[in-house]
């Protein structure tokens, strides 16, 4: 599930195709033929490297969130999280403070409402026009390679920027969930934020307005039991954020990243949240040349 904090957005003009329901898909073993999935088979990038085995996937940089309370240890971790921004553009936050009972709420409500029937999910589909809600966004062409997955996509920063329809009223307490996620993690977003710049050498209140807004983007990956070496969930792409946190419920090592042109797999930690610096963040620096923003 990600969370990204943006600057400006226009949710209501979305431009998106209703598709097929990718999870409906899989569960009709009669219906699953390559024809139907053709629409998901990528190309062949023959550029591309991927790291396997011998990738040290540990060396991702962790920030301990806990470490900078401690006036001992905060300067040192403030650098750390410098060097992880300017190096990487992608780190791992623990200690960050969200209670486990948020995020067990947060989880046992999201795979419950995955669970529900189609139809049931329906009711809280994307309208025309509009990239909120459950589905698929910006699909533009019916030509156009789609990701193998399903979401919901919902705007939760600034509470009065939000439209209600799409939010889930099942399971019964999910909206609740939703809000008290939405909050904490803003919180988490805050206290990295105050962190980078003061690495900036400003001020949070100078840059605020590219933080505050929050939006959240909930997302089932099926198996594809056909053809799973040759689809993707979500297509290489850089974020249009400020920060994008990554909470991955099921540890699930499908995250990668493109990094000095490889790709390298994130293996996400227990109590972890992955943090991807946004192309919103690496305009803030003043020495843009030595920030590398990967793919993922």
């Amino acid at each position: 599930m990600e969370t990204k904090r943006i600057t400006e957005a226009k949710w209501s003009h979305g431009n998106t195709i209703p598709v097929r329901n990718v999870q409906a898909l899989v569960e009709s073993a009669a219906e699953l033929t390559a024809e139907a999935i053709e629409q998901y088979i990528r190309p062949a990038m023959v550029d591309d490297k991927v790291a396997l085995g011998d990738c040290d996937t540990e060396s991702i940089p962790v920030i301990d969130l806990g470490k900078h309370l401690d006036a001992q240890s905060s300067q040192q971790e403030a650098a750390r999280l410098k060097s992880a921004c300017e190096e990487w553009g992608f780190f791992q936050v623990k200690n960050h403070g969200i209670p486990d009972t948020v995020l067990e709420n947060m989880r046992n409500n999201l795979e419950s409402f995955f669970r529900l029937p189609l139809n049931k999910k329906n009711e809280f589909a994307q309208l025309p026009g509009d990239l909120q809600g459950y589905g698929q966004a910006f699909v533009e062409s019916k030509y156009q390679t789609l990701d193998w997955c399903d979401r919901l996509y919902l705007v939760t920063q600034p509470p009065h920027d939000r439209e209600m329809r799409p939010w889930p009223t099942t399971p019964v307490n999910f909206r609740e969930s939703i809000e008290s996620y939405s909050s904490e993690v803003m919180k988490v977003t805050r206290s990295l934020m105050e962190i980078i710049t003061k690495n900036l050498g400003t001020e949070l209140d100078k840059i605020g307005d590219t933080f505050v807004s929050q939006a959240l983007r909930m997302t089932y990956y099926p198996a594809c039991p056909v053809a799973h070496d040759k689809v993707l969930g979500i297509s290489p792409h850089s974020d249009i954020s400020t920060l994008t946190l990554v909470w991955e419920l099921n540890m699930v090592e499908g995250l990668q990243i493109k990094r000095q042109g490889v790709w390298m797999p994130i293996k996400p930690k227990p109590n972890a949240l992955v943090v991807n610096v946004g192309d919103f963040l690496e305009c803030l620096y003043v020495d843009i040349d030595k920030w590398e923003v990967p793919e993922h």
